[in-house]
This record gives C-alpha cells, sequence and structure tokens, in this order.
C-alpha cells in the first residue's frame, strides 16, 4: 500500500495518474488537493471530505458515496457517469466544466448556483432540486429529468436537448436560447407552424 493511501488526511498535495479503482477509500480528508488524470472508478467513498479540491482529467464513474461531502470541489474535463450523488451529505457543492455526467442523480440536492457548463448530461435526475441561478451553458441534457425542480434565474444559454415542462418547474427570469427554447412549449398543447 502506498504512504499517500495510508494517510487519513490530505492537504495541498497534487495525486497525479493514481488508478484506486474498485477501492473502498474511508475516513479520507482532502483539502485543497489537485486530482490529475486519476481514476477512482468503481470505488466507494465512505465517510470522505472534499474541499476546495479540483478533479481534471479524471475518472469518476459509479463512485458511491456513503456520508461523504464535497464543498467548493470543481471537476474539469472529467468523466463522472452513473453517480448518486443525492448521496452525499447535504451540503453538495460542485462544479462541473467539459464533464461527462450522464445517468448520474442529483434528485433532491440544493444545488443553488451551480455549475453545469458544456457538460454531457444525458438521462441526469434533477428531479426537486434547488437550482437556482444554475448554469447549464452549452450543455448537452438529452433525457435529463427536471420535475418539481427550481430553475429560478438559471442559465440555459447554448443548451440543448432538454425537455422542461414550465408547469411542473419554477422557470422565473430563466434565460434560454433559440432554437432550443422552443421545446419550453411542448407541454402546453399548442401548436408552432412555420
Amino acid at each position: 500500500m502506498d504512504a499517500y493511501e495510508q494517510d487519513l488526511s490530505h492537504e495541498h498535495k497534487k495525486f497525479e495518474n493514481i488508478v484506486w479503482e474498485e477501492k473502498t477509500i474511508s475516513g479520507r480528508e482532502f483539502y485543497d488537493c489537485h486530482f490529475y488524470k486519476c481514476s477512482l472508478k468503481e470505488c466507494i467513498l465512505e465517510d470522505c471530505t472534499f474541499e476546495k479540491c479540483t478533479f481534471e482529467d479524471c475518472d469518476l464513474s459509479l463512485i458511491q458515496l456513503k456520508q461523504t461531502s464535497f464543498s467548493r470541489v470543481d471537476l474539469l474535463h472529467t468523466k463522472a457517469i452513473g453517480i448518486a450523488w443525492h448521496n452525499a451529505r447535504q451540503a453538495l457543492v460542485v462544479s462541473f466544466r467539459h464533464c461527462r455526467i450522464s445517468y448520474s442523480s442529483f434528485s433532491g440536492k440544493n444545488l443553488k448556483k451551480g455549475i453545469f457548463q458544456h457538460c454531457q448530461a444525458d438521462e441526469v435526475d434533477f428531479s426537486g432540486c434547488n437550482l437556482t441561478q444554475a448554469d447549464f451553458s452549452g450543455s448537452d441534457l438529452a433525457g435529463a429529468r427536471f420535475a418539481e425542480t427550481d430553475l429560478t434565474q438559471a442559465n440555459f444559454v447554448g443548451a440543448h436537448r432538454y425537455a422542461i415542462n414550465i408547469q411542473d418547474n419554477k422557470v422565473r427570469k430563466a434565460k434560454f436560447s433559440l432554437p432550443d427554447a422552443l421545446a419550453l412549449l411542448d407541454g402546453l398543447g399548442i401548436e408552432i407552424i412555420e
């Protein structure tokens, strides 16, 4: 076992090309750490804390979260597919830029001012979330689920393939761009003629 796997607390460290696949990582704290080209694929993160950390060009797909918190964590160009983020501790402050987050669930989370810029987000479950002032600019939201979601002042400029029922979600002052904004009319039973 490597020394970095034995330490319980990590501060200001850079982890590069680390492969921790299919492991259980328990009781660890990471503060201001940078993970670069690391794979934590299918890991179980149990009672861990990640604060002010960055994951860049990493693979976090199918990680399982048990009593784990993420505060001010940035994911850049990272695969984070199939993650049940709703199992993380309540305070979830994570930004996603140029990431693949498909088949994940954030159901019921408070993600106010959340950043999901230029992400591939197929079939992601955002039902019951507070996404007030969230930024989805440039993201592909094919099949993403928005049900009883607060999207007040959210930014969908440049986002595409979303299906948002404006009668089931709060969309006051949200920003959308054409032509994708026309999809907002789908649930109203109206016909648009060119």
